[in-house]
């Protein structure tokens, strides 16, 4: 009879603890730490605290203090919640903050490169995403360990699936498609994820150029005369540039397994690789990706540049031609689908950087200004398109209604910034779902071109808010980069990780992050919490809340680039 009633009452134990973990006394800060000049913030849950202590680190001695305001209860953590502000406290070094016994992690405050050490490992994490080529030293290497592997996935000899067979191409002929980066966990590569990616890393390059001139990233292009930033954005384009088809323009929807591989290495993995399906979507992202490659990087590389404008120009004309193909998986293909039955957003943002690039009138005449504009996602990328537009609005042509894009942007950032304004957590986000961390920062992105843009310091602070949440001021108490911060996360499910053997997960990486929509993947009675932002497990099998993906690591390139170079 014990056994019949164990399953039971560890059911009824694991969801009641898991719900009065709330009460638990926390604080809980930006475990990397502080721009001296920055708005500082800490959390401080269910303790109903009067004040709070700043320490130095090495000598425990208090250098700072302060009150502290009544709390209030966010319903998407289930706690209550009391906001420190010591912005006012801009002394460099290295401190802790204390409530009473209650302890936060160590920070740093300091007045310049407060996050560049952070910066490099997030974007040296797409050196370790690499497809055909060995991680080899002396690149290989992070804080004394080495992640080094053997070469998988040459991509020299794919298939052309059935679905996207032609005359000149026919079934099962051969081409050539290797580099790009693996999408995620997993070793395909997606081209509609590779697009809202590459407008991230772009967009960081096109607003600081002068700071990622000097970035050294210690990839094999390091030196070459090129900034590294774009060192490895062309390690994808140049494999975006193989999934076209010449004869056409068309652009192949992903290069794939038939199957998802098991949690091998790289070189482990033997499963033939196709090309799949020419789409619209991944047409227009393509086309969208590409004039940006040319308006961005025209002036250090001119050849590649005008070679990505030709090619951006044949795929929107294949787009034309070809309005509405949507993706959905062949039959015999069970890989990510990316699938969206919607393409207006794609048609508006390569309509938007076809403009930019040419200057010409009749890409600016096919925006449809009355489309919603949201936060952008992989299948929602409209508002990438926006977001050049407004930056570039001084430059544009008389006959653009620059007060019309103004107020759509306006508009958009208007309701972000509210959703932070309301926010107990202090966190610009509607709801907690699968890549939640991902939206977190491109939400935080978008505060910070207000801030640029209108000089409000409310959207600095919204900015700050969803930065510090990422790196630890957040319910599961977690920095959610992978080595860094006192406590990350170690169990990503990623196939490379969980198969090298080395204790430490591939530094530099954003998990998926807090999602109540989906436990079954490690049980739900696994989980700690199903508060929506609590409900994050630090485990391999949790596809839902634990794996990476480029497109959440690309806004964070992004978001660490405007909080390193914000004054």
């Amino acid at each position: 009879m014990r056994k019949g009633l164990s399953k039971y009452i560890l059911a009824l134990l694991l969801l009641s603890g898991a719900e009065c973990a709330s009460a638990q006394k926390f604080v809980r800060v930006n475990q990397i730490g502080y721009g001296s000049s920055m708005p500082k913030i800490a959390t401080i849950v269910g303790m109903n605290a009067t004040n709070y202590e700043i320490k130095d680190k090495k000598t425990n001695t208090v250098v700072y203090s302060g009150e502290v305001k009544e709390g209030k209860y966010w319903d998407l953590s289930r706690e209550n919640i009391q906001n420190v502000d010591f912005s006012e406290f801009n002394k460099e070094g290295d401190y802790y903050l204390q409530v009473d016994d209650e302890k936060s992690y160590p920070f740093t405050i300091a007045s310049s490169n407060t996050y560049r050490e952070l910066l490099q490992g997030v974007i040296r994490a797409f050196y370790y995403w690499r497809s055909s080529t060995a991680i080899e030293p002396p690149y290989s290497a992070f804080k004394g360990k080495d992640y080094s592997r053997a070469m998988g996935h040459p991509d020299t000899f794919v298939y052309v699936h059935q679905s996207a067979a032609t005359e000149k191409r026919h079934v099962e002929s051969v081409i050539s498609s290797p580099k790009g980066w693996y999408d995620a966990g997993d070793y395909n590569k997606y081209v509609v994820n590779a697009g809202i990616t590459l407008h991230q890393m772009m967009l960081s390059y096109e607003m600081f150029p002068e700071y990622y001139k000097d970035l050294n990233l210690n990839i094999p292009e390091s030196g070459n005369g090129l900034p590294d930033l774009y060192n490895e954005i062309k390690w994808e384009t140049d494999w975006l540039f193989t999934m076209q088809d010449p004869d056409d323009g068309g652009v192949y929807h992903k290069l794939t397994t038939l199957r998802f591989s098991g949690f091998v290495q790289p070189v482990e993995d033997k499963a033939d690789r196709y090309v799949v399906t020419k789409t619209t979507a991944a047409a227009l992202d393509y086309a969208a990706t590409m004039a940006m490659v040319y308006r961005i990087f025209k002036s250090i590389d001119t050849p590649y540049a005008e070679k990505a404008l030709a090619s951006a120009l044949k795929a929107y004309r294949w787009a034309e031609a070809n309005p509405n193909i949507l993706y959905n998986n062949p039959k015999d293909v069970r890989t990510g689908t990316y699938g969206d039955s919607d393409v207006s957003d794609e048609q508006f943002w390569a309509a938007a950087e076809l403009f930019l690039a040419t200057g010409e009138k009749a890409y600016y005449q096919k925006l449809d200004f009355f489309q919603k504009f949201d936060s952008p996602t992989w299948n929602k990328v409209n508002t990438l398109g926006l977001i050049s537009l407004r930056m570039h609005s001084d430059e544009l042509p008389s006959y653009v209604d620059k007060k019309q894009l103004d107020n759509k942007f306006k508009s958009l950032v208007h309701t972000i910034y509210n959703q932070f304004k309301f926010s107990p957590g202090r966190l610009a986000l509607k709801k907690f779902v699968w890549g939640s961390n991902g939206d977190i920062a491109i939400n935080g992105n978008l505060m910070g071109i207000a801030y640029q843009l209108y000089k409000d310091k409310k959207y600095l602070d919204a900015m700050v808010g969803n930065f510090d949440y990422l790196l630890g001021s957040n319910p599961t108490d977690y920095c959610f980069i992978t080595c860094f911060g006192s406590k990350y996360p170690k169990h990503l499910h990623d196939r490379r990780c969980a198969s090298d053997g080395i204790v430490e997960p591939i530094p530099g990486y954003l998990c998926g992050g807090a999602n109540p929509n989906q436990v079954s993947d490690c049980g739900q009675l696994n989980y700690p919490s199903l508060s929506p932002a609590r409900c994050y497990l630090d485990q391999e099998c949790s596809y839902s809340t634990n794996e990476i993906a480029i497109n959440w690591n690309a806004p964070l390139i992004l978001l660490i680039s405007m909080m390193e170079n914000m004054k």
